[in-house]
């Protein structure tokens, strides 16, 4: 039953969700069962900081393992004792010497968690980078490839410089982006200094696994990397329908989804341009046996799923927030809607309406609008009286006072949510800063009660081939 496989990549991923909901954790169980285990990359440089704040004995004896001693010294110092454990985590910054200490930690906190993720079994493990997110994206990548990532998946956004990035991470070579595709905001990554080319060419190549939603990027990638990148090209695509939780791409009417946004009417194409296809966020029965029965003999190769992992046990959502959506999901009560305005990035967003959560317009109006996290921050060239620019950083999702101060238009600021503070409270960290925000596929509202993910894994893929996989999978 796993024979038939690329690579040894098999037919099933569990997607990257959120600030922490696909954890290590969640990652380290379904790839022992068979499944491409993902990890999120969004707010790890915070997260593993805080757990060795909090005195995490598997995070700081993973931590000893990285082979840099600045990086190991620079995380320590958020462990007791330590001259930062009473302070913030630092967060991206435009001043070049205020800088490399956020990406050093995000580097770390990359490898830690794909670390984290790999342990005890051979099982196959990805991690998702949300390209949107620019300032970690260059580190969370380099983090990840030193663990010996198996698969980088990118989306909210289209990693047209994916294959550079992979290549001079191995080589060594400093990375400089201006900037990042799809944003506005330059990314840099210093890692020359670190000496590690030659470790790196000895691991394998991670595959390169765009997420997209429509035909015209997986071309227009195609294309591009076969002309700038020496011919590269993907492993595979995994295409995203607009029903998918978390962010999606704009509608192509620039309105509303429509028919000529669904899966439905361009999978034949890009599956004709001859590389292997994951399918997400488009499953009628919630990501079932049934749904991959019927991708795959479209000619999928596999099928993405999240919210059903999302809310099985060992995902990092809070479990309070988890059961509430599963009794409202019980009574039919339950509802995912696309905001077009909630995300500082512009991208439409999937949430749950749930109460005591920012759905709700009087908690949303009750909070005291807070950025100190920075994970969305974008470069912005602002007009000063003398007629120059300057470059800042910016959020729509910022206090007013701030935002207007760095130049931002007012108008912008209206139903914004600091994705980065909600989401962290929706895996249980800072829920006194924001409260929590969920998302979630469409195909989340069929979860009406609770399963572990071995449940999921053998509901999708059989008893039988999680039974095979685990046998043949263990470390």
């Amino acid at each position: 039953m796993r024979h038939d496989l690329l690579d040894g990549m098999p037919r099933l991923i569990q997607a990257g969700m959120g600030v922490h909901i696909s954890s290590a954790q969640l990652a380290n169980v379904t790839a022992r069962l068979g499944a491409l285990g993902v990890v999120s990359s969004v707010g790890l440089r915070t997260i593993v900081a805080e757990q060795v704040r909090a005195g995490d004995v598997d995070v700081i004896r993973l931590a000893q393992t990285f082979p840099i001693k600045q990086y190991v010294e620079e995380l320590m110092e958020f462990a007791k004792g330590g001259q930062r454990h009473n302070r913030m985590v630092p967060m991206d910054d435009l001043d070049p010497a205020k800088s490399e200490l956020p990406k050093r930690l995000s580097t770390i906190a990359s490898y830690i968690e794909v670390m984290r993720a790999k342990q005890g079994h051979y099982g196959k493990i990805g991690i998702n980078v949300m390209w949107k997110c620019a300032l970690t994206a260059l580190p969370s990548i380099y983090g990840a490839m030193i663990a010996g990532v198996d698969a980088l998946l990118c989306g909210a956004g289209v990693p047209m410089e994916l294959p550079d990035v992979v290549s001079k991470i191995r080589q060594g070579c400093n990375l400089s982006y201006h900037p990042l595709t799809g944003t506005s905001t330059s990314a840099n990554l210093n890692i020359e200094q670190d000496q590690l080319a030659g470790f790196l060419q000895k691991l394998h190549l991670p595959h390169m696994m765009p997420i997209l939603s429509n035909f015209a990027f997986p071309k227009r990638i195609m294309d591009i990397w076969e002309r700038e990148h020496n011919g590269a090209r993907p492993f595979a695509f995994v295409l995203e329908n607009h029903t998918a939780g978390g962010h999606n791409a704009p509608p192509r009417n620039k309105v509303e989804f429509s028919e000529q946004d669904d899966i439905e009417r361009y999978f034949d194409k890009v599956h004709g341009l001859g590389v292997p296809i994951y399918v997400a966020g488009a499953f009628p029965t919630g990501g079932s046996r049934e749904d991959f029965l019927y991708w795959t003999e479209r000619g999928a190769y596999g099928i993405q799923v999240g919210s059903r992992f999302a809310l099985c046990d060992e995902s990092g959502m809070r479990p309070d927030l988890k059961n509430g959506v599963i009794a409202k999901n019980a009574e039919g009560k339950n509802q995912v809607g696309t905001s077009k305005l909630l995300s500082p990035t512009g991208y439409p967003f999937k949430y749950v309406p749930l109460e005591g959560t920012l759905s709700e317009p009087d908690v949303y109006n009750a909070r005291k609008r807070i950025c100190n996290r920075g994970y969305l921050l974008e470069a912005h060239q602002q007009q000063l009286p003398d007629g120059t620019t300057r470059e800042t950083y910016i959020c729509p999702a910022m206090p007013e006072k701030q935002y207007m101060r760095l130049g931002g238009q007012l108008p912008e600021m209206d139903e914004r949510v600091c994705l980065c503070n909600a989401l962290f409270s929706t895996a249980g960290l800072y829920a006194d800063k924001e409260p929590p925000v969920i998302t979630l596929g469409v195909s989340g509202q069929q979860v009406t009660r609770k399963f572990t993910a071995r449940e999921i894994m053998e509901d999708i893929m059989t008893p039988e081939y999680v039974a095979i996989s685990e046998k043949e999978l263990a470390g």
